[in-house]
């Protein structure tokens, strides 16, 4: 039997929260990684941590933000430089032709997969270098600190997607198209090659099988050409959901805290984190792993993340993030389930549906991978509305009015929850 805990959200709070996303908005506009815009919503964030935290401190670091997407348009032109190399140079030299649409394409499947799907720096050095900053606030524990429990969203809002904004669910259409189109081009291409080693005589037959695959392909390669626009053009979203939400609630989470430091267990320190170029490929949350790794592992840190807070009836873990093929920590997953127990809150695990499975292939990643991918227990808590996804999702639409109100107040509870849980865990070795 589990026992419901009435947590109640003073109405202040839960006001607090709501128009603290619109004053960032309002000061500081759409985030996009690296801008003035993000440090200045940065400093938002750091001024109300100051308020309820013991300490509150930035950290800056360095990255190249415009390489997350900017691999794309890279991918495109390689695409089509292969199928130029087969179409133009096989009747004369074929054997060079059909070694150049290979090894075009392994390098374009390199890119894609370190860059995208596994969120590494592959190519970064090759676009410009720019500063951002992560904030963190700490709560300190009464006595000697023997864990530290992370609570974390990000300040920074994604570049404007362009197929999204224009061609709603045309957005899928186009990108699956693309990765079709890709990976099909590069198996016949590396087909073409041991037929031209082996003198198979299949050159013709993927030929054939090219040109369709170039037709069908053109509107996909074309539509990504126009993925995001380049500078300032692409700074249009104001990321009240994605991800001004869960901010909201881990400054939120620092003025309950300020009331209720009995709930906090024992001996744990509580980091309330803003990142930075979450957007960039979640370069502030790595960048904080990074710097902090030895101390993270030392104190059994946990990393309870949020993103994407819209909802108010439910909310959902994010136990695996399909993209990165990142599984979080069962550990983690298991506790934040009986928070949302304890607290009364419906939650479920992201993921069980086909269209969850499905947007999950390219919706990419959070802040939490980072820790997971370090060996530090991790996992994200969201509350998204996939029906309204493309009406929103990194677009000038993403405002505070898309947040249904009682959604902070819900996921606010279940991190209350999670400290709840935290500390009957110190208590039962005693009972």
């Amino acid at each position: 039997m589990v026992i419901i805990l009435k947590v109640e959200i003073p109405e202040e709070d839960a006001t607090y929260m709501y128009e603290i996303i619109e004053r960032i908005i309002n000061e500081a506009g759409p985030r996009m990684p690296c801008s003035p815009q993000e440090a200045k919503g940065a400093e938002i964030v750091k001024g109300e941590l100051e308020k309820t935290c013991d300490s509150v401190h930035m950290e800056s670091f360095t990255c190249h933000p415009r390489a997350f997407l900017g691999w794309i348009r890279i991918i495109v032109f390689m695409v089509l430089g292969s199928f130029a190399c087969f179409f133009f140079l096989m009747p004369s030299i074929p054997i060079i032709a059909a070694c150049l649409a290979v090894g075009i394409n392994i390098i374009a499947f390199l890119i894609i997969w370190y860059e995208f799907f596994n969120y590494n720096e592959f190519i970064d050095p090759l676009f410009k270098e720019k500063s951002s900053q992560n904030v963190i606030g700490i709560i300190k524990p009464k006595g000697e600190v023997k864990r530290i429990l992370i609570y974390s969203g990000h300040h920074d809002s994604a570049l404007q997607f362009n197929l999204l904004r224009y061609l709603k669910h045309g957005y899928f259409i186009i990108t699956f198209l693309g990765l079709f189109v890709f990976f099909l081009w590069f198996i016949a291409s590396g087909v073409n090659l041991i037929s031209v080693i082996f003198n198979l005589g299949l050159t013709n037959f993927v030929e054939r099988w090219g040109t369709r695959l170039l037709i069908i392909g053109s509107p996909a390669l074309v539509g990504l050409l126009f993925f995001v626009w380049p500078g300032e053009k692409a700074n249009t979203v104001p990321g009240a959901i994605d991800n001004l939400s869960a901010v909201a609630i881990v400054l939120g989470l620092g003025r309950y805290l300020q009331k209720h430091r009995d709930i906090i267990p024992e001996g744990t320190e509580i980091r309330l984190i803003s990142f930075g170029c979450e957007e960039a490929g979640l370069r502030g949350a790595y960048r904080y792993v990074e710097a902090h790794l030895d101390e993270l592992k030392q104190y059994d840190a946990i990393d309870f993340n949020m993103d994407g807070i819209m909802r108010n009836d439910k909310c959902m873990i994010f136990a695996n993030e399909p993209t990165t093929r990142t599984r979080h920590s069962k550990e983690v997953v298991e506790k934040m389930k009986k928070a949302a127990e304890y607290v009364d809150v419906p939650i479920s695990e992201f993921g069980t549906s086909f269209v969850e499975r499905f947007a999950g292939l390219l919706s990419g990643g959070t802040d939490a991978a980072a820790f997971s991918k370090a060996g530090i227990k991790a996992a994200s808590l969201a509350s998204m509305r996939l029906s309204k996804f493309p009406y929103f999702y990194h677009q000038p639409n993403d405002k505070p009015e898309m947040i249904e109100k009682g959604a902070l107040e819900l996921a606010l509870k279940v991190c209350i929850g999670f400290l709840l849980v935290e500390s009957s865990a110190e208590t039962k070795p005693n009972e």
